[in-house]
C-alpha cells in the first residue's frame, strides 16, 4: 500500500475558526510540512469528536503497519487474523 510514509502527526490550528485541526507530515530538517487532511468544524461533531477523530486519522499508518505484524504472526486463520485481515483490506480498498 502506498501512502506517505514520513511520520504523521496532528497539528492544532488554534487561529483557524473552520479547520482547527490538521494532520501534517513535517518536511526534512523541520523545515517544511505538508498537510495530509484538514478536519473541518462541524456543528453536527462536538469539538471533543473532531478532535478525537483527527488523533485517529494521525494514527492511522501506525495503525496499519501493527495490523501488518499481527496478521503475519497471527497466520492460523483464527478469529484476530480475520479481524486484522479484513481491516487491511478495508483500508486497501481504494487500489
Amino acid at each position: 500500500m502506498s501512502y506517505t510514509k514520513e511520520k504523521w502527526k496532528l497539528s492544532l490550528n488554534h487561529n483557524w475558526k473552520t479547520h482547527p485541526f490538521s494532520i501534517i507530515v513535517q518536511g526534512k530538517y523541520g523545515v517544511h510540512s505538508t498537510t495530509i487532511a484538514n478536519i473541518p468544524t462541524r456543528m453536527t461533531i462536538p469539538p471533543q469528536e473532531q478532535k478525537a477523530n483527527a488523533y485517529l486519522i494521525a494514527a492511522a499508518p501506525d495503525m496499519y503497519q501493527a495490523l501488518q505484524k499481527i496478521a503475519e504472526m497471527t497466520c492460523d486463520g483464527g478469529a484476530v487474523n480475520q479481524t486484522a485481515l479484513a481491516a487491511l483490506a478495508k483500508a486497501q480498498s481504494s487500489e
